[in-house]
């Protein structure tokens, strides 16, 4: 067999050199898909909405009384729910700029042991129930009764007061609900009057 001049073995290597590109490059763009299918499957349901009566902002209790709140799951309705008193609340972290200074370290709290709610009946509960036709005013007046004597305060459109020496109440009228919040007892890690602050707090943020 006569062997092929220089020039043509030449261009036919060239043309081969192109065809095995074009071919990589088809194999490169046929890449099989991440495992998962692609994420083309159906979003996942959002959390449902927790029951109406857990209305208290945790981060502001935790902030004024250094401890953590938690609602009792197991319990909680759209007319009660439950707080038991748990570990001492972190405290604000350090925020830094960007040359590294602190710009601040908010209040700082001395952590105080943690609280077993459940087993000294230490807890803050919410309950809503429905106002009746009497004015506002009466029907604080009613709630008001189980407070000691010279310790109501008025907050937002209600108060908050202590009862039985070591506990602290608050009531308040909203649209057409009589929203009450009552701590059983003050648990280890915070005082009366943070507690009492903190409540007072939580209603003049619902009024």
């Amino acid at each position: 067999m006569r062997a092929l001049p220089a020039r043509t073995r030449s261009v036919l290597l060239g043309a081969a050199l192109l065809a095995t590109a074009a071919l990589g490059g088809c194999t490169m763009a046929a890449s099989p898909s991440p495992p998962g299918g692609g994420g083309t499957g159906p979003a996942p349901a959002p959390p449902p909405p927790p029951p109406a009566a857990c209305l208290l902002d945790l981060d502001a209790m935790a902030t004024t009384t250094g401890l953590t709140w938690i609602p009792d799951a197991t319990t909680a309705s759209d007319t009660r729910c439950v707080y038991d008193p748990g570990p001492a609340a972190p405290s604000p972290a350090t925020t830094a700029t960007s040359d590294g200074v602190g710009a601040g370290t908010g209040t700082q709290r001395t952590p105080g042991p943690a609280a077993d709610g459940d087993a000294a009946g230490e807890f803050v509960a919410v309950d809503i129930a429905a106002a009746d036709d009497r004015p506002v005013a009466a029907q604080l007046d009613v709630l008001a009764e189980v407070c000691d004597d010279g310790s109501r305060a008025p907050v937002g459109t209600g108060f908050v007061c202590r009862f039985d020496g070591d506990s602290v109440y608050a009531g308040l009228i909203r649209d057409e609900d009589v929203i009450t919040v009552s701590a059983s007892a003050v648990p280890a890690g915070t005082t009366a009057a943070a507690l009492t602050m903190a409540i007072g707090q939580q209603v003049d943020a619902l009024s």
